[in-house]
Order: C-alpha cells, then structure tokens, then sequence
C-alpha cells in the first residue's frame, strides 16, 4: 500500500460557504520532463462549473474556470497570470491541459466543482517537473 499524505485545504466560495476537506495525495507524484506537454483530468460529476487550482508552498493560485452556456457552448474564464499555458479539455472531464511545464508549474493540482448541490473536489494530483539543473 502506497503511503498517503493529507492536506488540510480551506476554501471560501463567491457566496460566503467554506469548505474544508481533507485531501488525500497520492504518491508516486506525476514526474514530467520540462518542456513536455501533460493532462491532468478532473475526476468530478459537476452539475455546473469547475475551477482548477494549483498550491504551491503555501500559495493557491486559481487557475481557469470551464463552465457550460445555456447554449451548450463551453466557457473557459482564465485566472492565471500566464494564461496561455493552462487550456480546458472538451469533453475529458473538463480536464486541464498544461503547455510546456516548467518549474513554476511544479504542485498539487485539483478542481473544486458542485454535485448534486455540495461543494465537491477531486483528490489532487502532486506535478513534479523532471529534468531540471
């Protein structure tokens, strides 16, 4: 059995609610190369939108927000500085694409969404960037 690490993560949410769960990371981290491309998927059954994060020593740093219209087309609200580096994947999961990782990609990773009216999130995924001096 694979050791397990928790982190206590408290989030306030637009409408005041907080959350606190404890939130298991598995181990082995996920090691990708710098400059390589990765997916990460976003394990939850959302009734609405999901927010990716990345926590990196102790900073939480929002990452993009996929939502669906009442059309049926995807939004994707972008949050981070470098934009450019993070995209949503139709269709899987509303998963997070990275473009070439580099150290400051390196940290736990998870989406926070709503089912079936809570607060839910998924278990994280630990991002080691490999190859670097």
């Amino acid at each position: 059995m694979l050791p397990m690490l928790t982190l206590d993560i408290k989030f306030k949410g637009v409408a005041g609610c907080h959350l606190s769960a404890a939130l298991p990371v598995p181990r082995p981290a996920l090691v990708v190369p710098a400059g390589q491309k990765v997916s990460l998927p976003c394990n939850l059954t959302s009734d609405g939108e999901i927010t990716w994060y990345l926590l990196r020593s102790d900073q939480l740093v929002p990452l993009l927000t996929v939502a669906e219209s009442k059309f049926g087309e995807v939004l994707v609200t972008p949050h981070a500085a470098d934009v450019g580096r993070f995209q949503s994947l139709d269709g899987a999961g509303r998963g997070l694409e990275i473009l070439e990782v580099g150290e400051q990609e390196a940290g736990l990773y998870f989406c926070i969404g709503r089912c079936s009216g809570a607060v839910c999130l998924n278990r994280g995924i630990n991002l080691v960037v490999g190859g670097l001096e």
